[in-house]
């Protein structure tokens, strides 16, 4: 506020007021502070993923390859549980939220047909496909690291088929917004 109106009081209340929040470039504070055990066991965790990442890229269980392989893994989870630390974000999963992923290899290859044979119908007959918007139910959740992890597995596990693409999910309806590249019937 400037201006006539403007008491040299009204001036004193917003130089005394606090910011709400770090300003930009400012570091925020850290809520979040793990013992290192459990630091220790997400590092772990990282490394054994990443391993398994190296051992499947790799295709070799020659020793200096394991090696190599475990030093790059070891960097990964090292740089891993760094950025989620930074970023004061945790990963917390249910494993029974992996039960609905061993859809996902027939969900794949279902979408897979839909395609092919969408774009089969174009490139022959020069049908284009009906693409559409949907919405599926879908609970948000809260905003635990638990509830972000769970809409984070939810949202990627429902766009890796290639026909769906989620595009979000809206809290107060509690409905997945997704793209479909060929309409269901």
């Amino acid at each position: 506020m400037t201006g006539p109106d403007v008491t040299e009081q009204d001036s004193a209340d917003r130089a005394e007021a606090v910011p709400t929040g770090p300003l930009a470039g400012e570091p925020r504070e850290r809520v979040l502070d793990l013992p290192w055990a459990r630091r220790v066991g997400s590092w772990l965790i990282w490394w054994v993923l990443m391993m398994a990442f190296w051992v499947i890229l790799d295709d070799s269980i020659a020793t200096d390859e394991l090696l190599a392989g475990a030093g790059a893994a070891a960097l990964a989870a090292l740089l891993a549980e760094l950025v989620t630390y930074q970023a004061a974000s945790r990963f917390r999963m249910r494993i029974s939220w992996l039960v609905p992923a061993l859809r996902l290899p027939g969900e794949v290859a279902r979408d897979m047909v839909i395609v092919y044979a969408a774009l089969w119908r174009r490139l022959v007959h020069g049908h284009e496909p009906d693409s559409a918007f949907a919405e599926l139910p879908a609970r948000f959740g809260d905003d635990t690291p638990e509830g972000v992890t769970r809409r984070t597995l939810l949202i990627g596990g429902r766009s890796l088929a290639p026909n769906t693409f989620v595009l979000g999910i809206d809290p107060e309806r509690d409905v997945m917004v997704v793209h479909q590249l060929v309409a269901g019937r």
